[in-house]
């Protein structure tokens, strides 16, 4: 079982459907606008309010912070007790407490307004912690509130994402959960829009509390006595939202069969590996395929065997081959992926950090390839000479288009957002990146780049890791593959970088870089928690 539970409050918990839609309906009034159908307002219920005002009503910023206004007018007096436990969820609550789980309330509604619903309906005592918006407008979105929930947890010393699980009824509820690398949970029970769970990549979706029941506690029944909220509330425990029990067995049966994998080490740490291997597996054909096909196609027009062009020209399809190749299949694997993939971080980044980790970049570079050429590594792998050869015999614009932005762009997306993501849910973080590491070296086929891509994979993966975002690491990337082919291949003096003092040099330069990185984001960690 899970041992912190994270729960949505709207369309989660309880129905808020009367309570949020009249509220509403109270806020619109007041632009002379009505709406006397409360259905048309349920998408309303989840995501922050005065987003809503201005997707769904064209309202300007000022204009929705005034409908904000207008509607807690309401919602503080009445609002917020219009509204019902959804049947059976007091027991379940009661039984996950029981059990000894960590519950949690992670709610994009003002934690005031959530505090005092919790007392209402006589549940606030399950919960450990319990966090929402604030009045103000700060921490509105449910990846800041989530980020929050683990904070105070990591305070608790119970920081382990693979241990918890968030439920929610919204999209934003899944993407909450994923911004943390937590489990996700969804019930359709709330107000999701057709197809919107499935989208945003919910591991599994239940029916009703009892499917949500088969799931966190496997079928357990409610303890005698409990009552679902207070007894003023139980009454109110009614059919709202609710659904046959039909399909939800099936649902959390195969539910509990894939959480029994994921409660076994080798399991979880197999099924990462067979991710991982298929992207990368499906990175590389996909490559090859558009690259075999151009360079197909080169041939016909040319009506002779491409072999047959002169070497410059031979490289430079080669190399156009390559840049649309790379393109076509971070697009083809973007599309797969990006669900597993962190873009918006939760974590707060110092802004000064950026420096220290472009020098890094740069400066670990040009320090590895000192180091493979002054080793002459490059005697060993005949294979490295001939990719050498082809990358650089290539026009500035191409190989700044294809080496500096393309390959990093789709080798981030599958090394670190796949590979990276998956190793690190199911191992510590040194381990995560070494493994991650060499598999983007073995990934480039010959020694020289296999040493060298291991070490900057490395580096790309704690990159990723401290910002929490994939934008870091391709940022990273781009620079450490500009640098070289800048530096080394169009500056007539580049060769110079190459000696041992200038190595040395660079080398010191990069460790220097890497720990004052370490501490400027390790501060922002801490000001985050604190």
């Amino acid at each position: 079982m899970f041992s912190c539970i994270l729960f949505d409050l709207d369309g989660t918990i309880s129905d808020p459907k009367q309570g949020i839609c009249g509220c509403v309906q109270y806020a619109l009034r007041s632009f002379g606008i009505e709406e006397p159908e409360l259905d048309r307002l349920e998408p309303f219920i989840g995501p922050p309010l005065a987003e809503s005002f201005m997707k769904y009503y064209n309202f300007t910023a000022e204009q929705a912070q005034e409908a904000v206004e207008k509607y807690r007018e309401r919602f503080s007096v009445t609002g917020k007790y219009e509204n019902v436990l959804y049947p059976g969820m007091g027991a379940l609550l009661h039984d996950l407490k029981a059990s000894g789980a960590t519950l949690a309330i992670a709610s994009s509604k003002p934690t005031v307004y959530v505090e005092d619903i919790l007392v209402h309906f006589g549940i606030r005592e399950y919960f450990d912690i319990v966090v929402g918006s604030e009045l103000d407008g700060r921490r509105v979105h449910k990846e800041e509130v989530v980020a929050e929930v683990l904070s105070q947890l990591a305070a608790r010393g119970e920081s382990d994402p693979d241990k918890m699980v968030m439920i929610g009824d919204r999209s934003f509820d899944v993407e909450g959960a994923k911004a943390i690398g937590a489990h996700c949970i969804a019930v359709s029970y709330g107000y999701a829009q057709p197809g919107e769970l499935e989208n945003a990549g919910a591991e599994i979706i239940v029916r009703d509390v009892e499917g949500l029941r088969s799931v966190l506690l496997g079928g357990t029944q409610a303890g005698s006595g409990t009552q679902a909220g207070n007894s003023a509330q139980a009454g109110r425990d009614t059919q709202a939202g609710n659904s046959t029990a039909t399909g939800s067995n099936s649902l959390s049966e195969r539910y509990r069969g894939s959480a029994a994998k994921m409660k076994t080490k080798s399991g979880q740490f197999w099924s990462a590996v067979g991710t991982s291997a298929l992207a990368m597996f499906a990175y590389y054909v996909i490559s090859l395929l558009i690259s075999s096909v151009i360079l197909t196609a080169v041939s016909i027009v040319y009506a002779i065997g491409l072999q047959e062009l002169e070497g410059s020209s031979y490289n430079f399809w080669l190399n156009v081959a390559s840049a649309l190749s790379t393109f076509g299949a971070f697009i083809i694997c973007y599309g797969i992926w990006h669900k597993k993939i962190r873009f918006h971080s939760t974590k707060e980044i110092d802004k000064l950090s950026i420096v220290p980790m472009v020098i890094l970049a740069a400066a670990i570079a040009i320090g590895m390839n000192g180091v493979l050429t002054l080793t002459e590594l490059y005697r060993f792998s005949p294979t490295f000479q001939r990719v050498s050869e082809m990358q650089f015999d290539t026009p500035v614009w191409l190989g700044i288009i294809s080496y500096g932005i393309l390959a990093p762009l789709g080798e981030e997306i599958v090394f670190r957002g796949v590979v990276y993501g998956q190793l690190r849910k199911v191992l510590k973080v040194p381990y995560a990146v070494v493994l991650s590491g060499l598999a983007f070296g073995l990934f480039h086929g010959n020694l020289v780049q296999a040493v060298y891509a291991t070490v900057i994979g490395c580096l790309l993966a704690l990159v990723y890791e401290w910002y929490g975002t994939i934008a870091a690491p391709m940022l990273f990337h781009s620079v450490a593959n500009l640098f070289v082919y800048v530096m080394l291949e169009l500056l007539p003096f580049g060769g110079a970088f190459l000696s041992v003092p200038s190595c040395v040099l660079f080398l010191v330069l990069s460790a220097g870089s890497l720990f004052l990185l370490w501490m400027l984001q390790g501060k922002a960690a801490s000001r985050q928690k604190g």
